[in-house]
Formats: C-alpha cells, structure tokens, sequence
C-alpha cells in the first residue's frame, strides 16, 4: 500500500516541478521580452486644424483669431507632452488617456474656438460654427500632430497646397529716447512696453495676411501700417509727455512713428531692451522678437538703467514649431520689460544693499530666460528638429 502513495507523491513533486520550470521559463522569457523590447515612440493628439476651415477674416478681427489659433496649437503640445510622459511611464487604467487628456483638450478646444466666432461677430461678420472641430483624437505613435502654424486658410484656387508662405514684419524705427529722469522711467518703460505690443499686433495681421490675402494693392498700407503709425504717434506723445512733467526737455519723436515692411521672414527691432532683443533669424513667422532701445542714462545722476540680454541665436524655425517659439521670444521680451520696470523703481527708490539688482533682479531674471529658452529647444525636439543649445543666452548684465 505504501509504493502506490510513494509513487503518486512523486509524481506530484514531478509535477509541480515541472510546472515551475514551465513558469519559470516563462517568466524568463517574459522578462528577456521585455528588455528587448525598448520604449516606443508616443502617441500624438490628432486635432482637426481650424485656419484652413475658417472663412474670410475682417481685418479687425484678424489679431484676435491669430491669438486663438496659437492658442490651439499650444495647447496640442501640452498634450503632447503629457502623452510622451505616459508612453515613459503609464498610469491609469484602460482610459486614463480619454479621461486625462482628450476629454479636457476637448473642453479647452471649445473654449478657444467660440472665441474665434466671437472675433467674427464682433467685427460684424457672420459668425462661423466651430464646433466639429472641437474633439481630437490619437495619431499612431511617432505621427506628428497637424497644427494651425503649418497650414493657410482655405482657397480652392490653391489646389489643396497648405504650406504657409514667410510672412513679412513691420519695420518700424527704434525711438533714440535721451537720458530718462528716475521720474519717469516707469512712464517710459511702459509706452516702450506699447510700442513692442502694436508690432506684435501688427506682425500677427500680417500673418494673416499671409496666409489669407485680402483687400487690394493697399490692404496693407491702409489696415495695417496707417493705424500703427497712430498708435505708435500717441505712444510716443506720451514719452514726451513723461519728460516733460518731471521739468525734463521734451524729446521730438515725431520721426519714429512711420514703419514700414521688413522682408518675408525678417524680425523686427524693438523696444524692450538696449541693443538685445530676441528676433529668429531664422522663419519669420515664428520670430518676431524686439531689439530694442534701452533708457540707461548717460552719466546723469538717478538715470534708470536697463537690462542687457543677449539676443538667443535660434536656427530656421520648423513650421509646427513657430507658434510655441513665438510665444516664448514674447515671454523673455516681456520679462525684460518688467527687470527695466523693477530697475526704475529701484532708481527712483533705490533699497538694499550693494548686491540688491544682482539678487533680486538679475538672478531672478536669469530663472525665468532659462525656462522660457528651454521651451524653445522643446519645441524644436517635439517636431523631430534638432534642438538648439540657448543655454548661453540666458544671463543678462547692465546697461
């Protein structure tokens, strides 16, 4: 009786041994699988482009949609980003990517677009409807996404050609602003501030333009260039203005509000900062940064100074990259416009000690260029671009 049980106990222990050799395979297998694997390329969100589906634009609504399609495309590579991070480490369950991202793109997407139509009502123009072109969904892994910066508006005479043409920048003449008294730097810097902001409007017109002609021979000079050289005649009034209420001799600037055109895919110059500014030399339609004048005094006593940054040098810009670069020449122009603000404060009421402009100003200031600069190398990356070095460009000095 005992050999029967002997025997079924070794084939038992044959059998669970068996079993574990099975698994253990298996598992070998499993796991030798796994590291020849390699990651995978990420998914892209696939969103339908707006430019090419909207109608005519009226020219005052023009600037408002540039925004908007901007918008669109930057937010398609926030998405993208969080899509990258999922294929590199994946969380959530079966619709963690519907639920997390393509739900809340959608929602955002609405968001932008009814502001589009608004831009057209405004102006007294039929407003489109956008709607259907609110929801996104997936590319296969290494597509990338369709953007707004990449295709013109809709022409049945183009034949279905969707490449966006270089667009031309307004070329508008950097004030040459004497000494400016501490009591008026802050005035000063903000209608610098202006000026930089009418070229930014006016450059975004002229993308449009580019994009989707309109008007005849004159378009240009009679929508675009005429209302910016009142607006920049009124800025300008206002810096003699500023002088001229601290007991200062009123400067004469009359000569510097006419621009004209730079070619397809100049920059411009500008007027936040002293002889640095952040122009692309490479697409214009992505670069439109201000070299400009800074206010530093020469050699008068309570002069305001300004910061001196160094241009970044960026390469040709890709297509689907120019909207998220754009955006970021915007950001360190305007963080340069806010250190000359906080260096009129301090000229007019100076506190600290010796390292105060260093520590509070400069070094902070460093921060924010660096972040804004690496977001330009990441948006070359995202678009298979090889990604610039800007690290260099990122520290300022005095002028």
């Amino acid at each position: 009786m005992a050999r029967p049980m002997r025997k079924n106990a070794v084939l038992k222990l044959g059998g669970v041994g068996a079993l574990a050799v099975l698994l253990l395979g298996g598992g070998l297998q499993l796991a030798s699988a796994g590291e020849n694997t390699g990651s995978t390329a990420a998914q892209t969100v696939n969103c339908p482009t707006v430019r090419d589906k909207l109608p005519a634009i009226p020219a005052s609504a023009a600037a408002g949609v540039e925004r908007e399609l901007a918008n669109l495309d930057e937010e398609i590579a926030r998405q993208n980003e969080r899509l990258a991070q999922q294929a590199a480490n994946p969380q959530g369950g079966a619709n963690f990517i519907n639920n997390a991202i393509l739900g809340p793109l959608k929602s955002k997407r609405v968001a932008v677009l009814d502001r589009i139509e608004i831009n057209f009502n405004r102006a007294g123009a039929q407003r489109p409807n956008l709607d259907a072109l609110a929801t996104c969904g997936l590319n296969a892994p290494g597509v990338a996404s369709a953007l707004n910066s990449s295709v013109k508006a809709g022409n049945a005479a183009t034949g279905g050609n969707n490449t966006t043409a270089a667009a031309q920048t307004v070329n508008c003449p950097t004030p040459q602003i004497p000494a400016v008294p501490a009591q008026a730097a802050a005035n000063v810097q903000a209608e610098l501030a202006n000026l930089d902001k009418q070229i930014n409007e006016a450059n975004a017109r002229l993308a449009q333009q580019a994009a989707n002609p309109q008007g005849g021979a004159n378009f240009i000079n009679n929508a675009i260039l005429g209302p910016l050289k009142d607006k920049r005649q009124a800025a300008l009034d206002r810096i003699e203005i500023a002088f001229n209420r601290v007991g200062a001799q009123r400067p004469n600037l009359d000569s510097f509000a006419a621009c004209g055109l730079n070619g397809a895919g100049a920059g411009n110059a500008g007027n936040g900062n002293a002889g640095a500014g952040n122009g692309n030399a490479g697409n214009g339609n992505a670069g439109n940064g201000n070299a400009g004048n800074g206010n530093a005094g020469n050699g008068n006593a309570g002069a305001a100074r300004t910061v001196n940054c160094p241009t970044p040098q960026i390469p040709a810009v890709p297509a689907q990259a120019a909207a998220n670069v754009q955006a970021e020449l915007a950001n360190l122009d305007k963080q340069i416009n806010e250190a000359n603000a906080r260096l009129a404060q301090q000229a007019a009421n100076p506190q600290g000690g010796a390292n105060f402009i260093n520590n509070a100003i400069l070094g902070p200031l460093k921060d924010k260029r660096q972040a804004a600069l690496d977001r330009i190398e990441i948006a070359f990356n995202r678009v298979g671009a090889q990604r610039p070095n800007l690290d260099s460009f990122a520290a300022c000095g005095l002028n």
